[in-house]
């Protein structure tokens, strides 16, 4: 039987952490307002076949809170990518979170490749979900206006984290571009997607 998942800010807790690479996540129950699990796995449910991620921010911490707090998606991406095929590509300027990111995939057995140093100069086109969860506040939002201007030629679907802390500078731009996008009212401060799949490419 899967059992909440408490979450202690007074101390660390890596209980969480075990039990996914030992395979016994079934036996958590994480769940709350922030938890971004279920729209992760409805945005994986609209493709078929293998895909090709670049995520922006790789696990910060393998501490239980940040499960919540961050979301740990390179997890839920690696399970489709397990099933379907596919490579996540992470990119962070702080190597332990990469080394976190890469403990884990190589522990559930997916295909990841890291990209140490700024985002801004590893983002390209050639990958079917971007996902932006870069720096808050106050690079955060020009950073992730930046990143999204360089694939958004591309047909592909963009998701973006922390709205209020990382994407003001995005939702202006999205607005005033008239280019359609999805607030969601999770995480922190909401997430957006964009879904460009199906984009004109005139």
């Amino acid at each position: 039987m899967a059992g909440n998942f408490k979450m202690s800010f007074d101390k660390q807790d890596f209980s969480y952490a075990i039990a996914l690479m030992s395979g016994q996540e079934h036996t958590f129950a994480v769940e709350g307002p922030h938890v971004r699990d279920g729209l992760f796995k409805d945005i994986l449910s609209t493709f078929d076949g293998p895909i090709n991620v670049f995520q922006v921010g790789a696990i910060e911490s393998l501490d239980g809170k940040f499960k919540v707090g961050s979301g740990w998606s390179d997890i839920i991406f690696g399970e489709y990518i397990l099933e379907n095929g596919g490579c996540i590509t992470i990119a962070d300027i702080n190597l332990d979170h990469l080394a976190h990111s890469f403990l884990v995939a190589s522990n559930k057995g997916y295909l990841i490749q890291i990209k140490f140093g700024d985002a801004i100069n590893h983002i390209q086109e050639g990958y079917d979900i971007y996902y932006l969860d870069g720096a808050d506040e106050p690079l955060g939002h020009q950073q992730t206006l930046e990143q999204f201007q360089k694939i958004e030629h591309t047909k592909s679907l963009v998701i973006v984290d922390d709205v209020q802390t990382k994407a003001l500078f995005l939702k202006d731009y999205l607005e005033e571009k008239q280019i359609c996008f999805e607030l969601h009212n999770i995480g922190n401060g909401g997430m957006i997607t964009v879904d460009m799949r199906d984009k004109d490419e005139n």
